[in-house]
């Protein structure tokens, strides 16, 4: 049974060891990017690209070498990133709970207000260092080009996004 558990772990690892390269990979093409959105993933995406390389080699030594202390790093690493995805999680249902959006009579699209989103994410989206980037990104994205267009009927007839009610909101 210790034979198995250990080829099991070792054949896991060797999966997760050989998906860390595309990641990495996608990180370091990003960063050939001048796109402002693209740049902003470059780090993060190398970070976990690096953590899953390593802790994906941990495991894979440890159960194919028996080597009982990088079981025990590897069984450790586990445990700590896995408690960091939990807190993250509960962060980000916290900080967002409230921003459901409102649905407006007659409209197909929902009205998002800040004040619904708690106060920590307020403070942070009017600060303006914070703010800079997230604008450089939608403007770059010219995810609203076509909204620019629309005449006044068309924004009570289509189905809006979020960024799209924001720019309404601003146009009107």
């Amino acid at each position: 049974m210790y034979r198995l558990s250990n080829t099991v772990v070792g054949y896991l690892n060797l999966l997760t060891l050989l998906s860390s390269i595309p990641i990495i990979g996608g990180a370091l093409w990003l960063a050939r990017s001048s796109a402002t959105c693209e740049s902003a993933l470059q780090t993060p995406l190398l970070a976990v690209g690096f953590i899953v390389l390593l802790v994906s080699l941990a495991g894979f030594i440890g159960a194919c070498f028996n080597v009982a202390c990088a079981l025990w790093l590897y069984l450790f690493s586990m445990l700590v990133l896995i408690a960091a995805l939990l807190c993250i999680t509960v962060f980000g249902f916290a900080v967002t709970g409230g921003g459901n959006g409102d649905q407006i009579p007659g409209r197909v699209y929902r009205e998002y207000h800040l004040s619904d989103y708690s106060a920590w994410l307020r403070r942070r989206i009017s600060e303006d260092g914070n703010w800079r980037a997230a604008r450089a990104c939608v403007v770059g994205s010219r995810a609203c080009a076509e909204v620019v267009r629309w005449t006044p009927i068309d924004y009570l007839q289509r189905d809006l996004t979020p960024i799209q009610v924001n720019l309404r909101s601003h146009l009107f």
